[in-house]
């Protein structure tokens, strides 16, 4: 019975999120915008630009307390499954360049990250707080995904996570097979 119940519910949140289309925030299915900016090195570098089968997008700032708390989960993750195609892109914005290399340094992060100093990928997928992550897939197109929190379908997931729970490893791998 609350199987049937759940997945009722899930059923009704997808026509809910179809009927949303068009209106505001990123859609399932559709591309995300490209994300354009500069790495920690000043380096220019686009979300198009990296390689991977599965992404994380995650949207941060270092003066963020829960988006520094699930900075070495990410990691852990990126390190665990990177060379199954999985790729974490930590996008940081509304900060300085100098202090999001510092946080990268303190927290011994090995993914990519774009710096956005102008703010336009925070518009672009209408970032409503921090950390707020997306999953897409292959062709950058925005997927819907189990919260790992409660099990609800997201396309988009607010607050921070634990990234490197099993649950989350499952999830992950469960979409790289």
């Amino acid at each position: 019975m609350i199987a049937r119940l759940r997945v009722l519910l899930c059923a009704a949140l997808l026509v809910c999120v179809a009927c949303t289309e068009g209106r505001s925030g990123i859609n399932p299915g559709e591309r995300a915008p490209n994300i354009i900016g500069v790495d920690p090195a000043g380096q220019s570098l686009a979300l198009y630009d990296i390689k991977g089968k599965l992404f994380l997008v995650n949207f941060w700032a270092t003066w963020c307390g829960p988006c520094m708390a699930e900075m070495p989960a990410l990691q852990s993750l990126y390190a665990r499954l990177n060379q199954q195609g999985f790729q974490v892109v930590g996008v940081a914005v509304d900060d300085t360049e100098e202090n999001v290399r510092e946080a990268i340094k303190a927290f011994g992060i090995t993914y990519p990250v774009i710096i956005d100093n102008k703010s336009q990928s925070k518009r672009a997928y209408q970032v409503k707080g921090f950390p707020e992550s997306f999953v897409l897939d292959d062709e950058r197109r925005v997927m819907v995904v189990s919260d790992p929190e409660d099990g609800t379908p997201q396309t988009r997931l607010w607050g921070p996570r634990e990234w490197d729970s099993p649950k989350v490893v499952a999830l992950i791998k469960s979409f790289l097979r």
